[in-house]
């Protein structure tokens, strides 16, 4: 009867044992999971991060401009009507600095 309260009580602690090491590895990948987190955050609060999410957003710099680019090299139609029917380049600047004659 001694032997099998001896082998209840191990079969106990082996179950503890087992949970105890479950909950350690728990512990372990929570700890690197915030260990990960907190790099992102860290990363995050840089101004190179702010400024990056910023451009994603459309959001540019002062004494910056966005400049398009038409990958085709083709004008398109509606910008090559404006420019063949509208005055020329020099009639435009003299309208400007001279004002309309």
């Amino acid at each position: 009867m001694l032997a099998a309260a001896f082998v209840g009580l191990t079969v106990q602690g082996n179950a503890l044992a087992r949970e105890i090491a479950g909950y350690r590895a728990d512990i372990v990948a929570d700890q690197a999971q915030h260990d990960g987190l907190a790099t992102q955050i860290a990363n995050q609060k840089t101004a190179d991060y702010v400024r990056e999410k910023a451009r994603d957003y459309g959001y540019i710099a002062p004494n910056e401009s966005i400049i398009a680019v038409q990958r085709d090299g083709q004008a398109s139609d509606a910008l090559a009507r404006a420019v063949a029917e509208g005055p020329s380049r020099v009639a435009r600047w003299l309208s400007f600095f001279f004002g309309a004659r």
